[in-house]
């Protein structure tokens, strides 16, 4: 006589439609998962998982608290920083995906901590020239217009910008003169190989993203180093990998071994 394990008996074709439907999810959620915490942290230890990013901006919301009279006001504006190459690295998708979550995570944790807010919250994931890693920066009032992107036309930019110049980089021993406009509140220019770049040096030693210009408030133009691999120099003098320095009309800068002569005019 056989036993049960030798005849199984009439197949449930409804049970197995759903333990193969039920394999196909648990595969797809697998390789999604796998997909984002391949990229959870990437070169310089900038994390880009919701697990390390959620306790992240909490804390930053706690150490910037305000308390008014009887209420205490949390930030609701939190801005996440990255290096340019994390920032390129993680891509559209996955920013898009990071924002909204960050955004439903945050507002669930102000509201359940009954925190006020003087505006809605709002997480976006940005670069800046100027960071090496993530740099997690809070605000408390209302959300910012959307920055101006550097390749809209030249009047909108102007009108956008609380200050702005125009710089030319004319390389040495060629007629070649790269251009860019800078704003204080748009983009820095990068300056390297890629397409992705505003200035682009076609060198085999320069780096892809070899270093950015970046005009802060203040008016003061940056030169920074993003890490490249063989260097930048202003006036002769090599930054440190990732360091800056400001720069004028006239400086002689260096990227890997090209030279290059910095043309600045400020807009009034």
């Amino acid at each position: 006589m056989n036993t049960p394990e030798q005849n199984p008996g009439p197949v449930d074709f409804g049970s197995r439609v759903e333990f193969f439907v039920r394999r196909v999810f648990e595969r797809i959620g697998g390789a999604i998962d796998f997909a984002l915490r391949r990229g959870s942290q990437l070169e310089g230890g900038a994390r880009t998982d919701l697990a390390a990013l959620v306790p992240a901006i909490e804390q930053a919301i706690e150490d910037n608290l305000r308390k008014e009279g009887a209420r205490v006001v949390a930030p609701n504006l939190i801005e996440l920083r990255y290096d340019y190459e994390t920032y390129m690295r993680m891509g559209v998708g996955r920013r898009e995906f990071l924002q909204r979550e960050l955004n439903t995570n945050i507002y669930e944790y102000i509201y359940n901590r009954r925190y006020a807010t003087l505006g809605e919250v709002q997480v976006k994931i940005a670069y800046d020239a100027f960071t090496r890693g993530l740099e997690v920066r809070t605000e408390i009032g209302q959300p910012k217009a959307a920055v101006m992107p550097q390749n809209e036309p030249e009047k909108a930019m102007a009108a956008a910008a609380s200050r702005s110049c125009n710089v030319v980089l004319r390389i040495a021993g060629s007629s070649r003169e790269l251009r860019a406009r800078i704003a204080s509140n748009a983009d820095p220019a990068g300056i390297g190989r890629n397409r992705a770049n505003a200035l682009i040096v076609d060198d085999a030693t320069v780096s892809n993203f070899h270093a950015a210009l970046a005009l802060p408030a203040d008016g003061n133009l940056w030169l920074a180093d993003r890490g490249s691999s063989n260097g930048t120099c202003v006036n002769g003098v090599l930054l440190e990998a990732g360091g800056r320095s400001i720069v004028r009309d006239g400086d002689r800068v260096k990227f890997g071994d090209v030279e290059a002569t910095l043309s600045v005019t400020m807009i009034e």
